[in-house]
């Protein structure tokens, strides 16, 4: 991903923008300024660091992993803290090769956060977990959509357990073309787990031309969701 992003530099930058600009508005929505914990936050390229760090007394950026380019960029920020962790808290169980998914319990019981941003991971978080089961323990298809609607569902749920504002921003809708553009293919990333209401949206291409395996082109649609939002949203 961190390949193709500085590849594709251009077709990913009005993602970027637009991810960063939510954000923003996300804070503008907090009636405090403690903590904001972001997941998914990945290679930085679409948080907007800086002003997090000086709207927050803390900032916590979370993923399961984080790139040397990623920690050279939080250097200069005090209050900012990269945690590498499994945000799903079931990848130990998975590995052994166990569909049973754990209820996420990290960082709820800190009453000083004021804002979460899942920022596009919940539609990836089944993907290699999925891929693991089916082919090193011959999980079958039912059972992997299954699987796979548990953990989108477990990470809403995870969100709206936190007592501050959550910030969802997600693929809605994954649409391929070929290279002429005609629409070859069309797929529901949440697996038909009903989706929270969005308050934006925007395309990204994903995979542009010349990305893809046999000249495919992939353009995701995104929304924004804003949960436990105690007054209308307006982007």
């Amino acid at each position: 991903m961190a390949s193709r992003s500085q590849r594709c530099e251009e077709q990913w930058g009005s993602h970027f923008k637009s991810c960063q600009q939510t954000i923003q508005t996300a804070v503008s929505y907090c009636s405090t300024h403690h903590t904001v914990l972001v997941f998914g936050a990945g290679s930085l390229k679409d948080v907007p660091v800086d002003i997090l760090s000086r709207r927050f007394k803390k900032v916590i950026l979370v993923d399961l992993l984080f790139l040397k380019s990623a920690r050279q960029r939080v250097k200069g920020f005090s209050n900012v803290e990269l945690v590498e962790a499994d945000i799903t808290e079931s990848i130990a169980s998975i590995y052994t090769g166990s569909a049973h998914l754990s209820t996420p319990q990290r960082w709820l019981d800190c009453s000083d956060i004021s804002l979460v941003v899942s920022l596009n991971v919940i539609t990836q978080l089944p993907l290699l977990p999925s891929k693991w089961l089916m082919k090193r323990f011959g999980f079958n298809e039912f059972e992997i959509n299954r699987f796979i609607k548990q953990m989108i569902q477990q990470h809403i749920d995870y969100l709206q357990n936190f007592s501050g504002l959550s910030c969802l921003i997600a693929d809605r809708w994954d649409t391929e073309f070929d290279y002429l553009g005609n629409k070859v293919d069309e797929f529901d990333p949440w697996w038909e787990v009903a989706q929270p209401a969005t308050v934006e949206e925007w395309d990204w291409v994903l995979v542009p031309r010349g990305e893809g395996r046999n000249k495919i082109v992939q353009k995701n649609r995104v929304g924004v969701s804003f949960l436990n939002l105690s007054r209308p949203a307006k982007i």
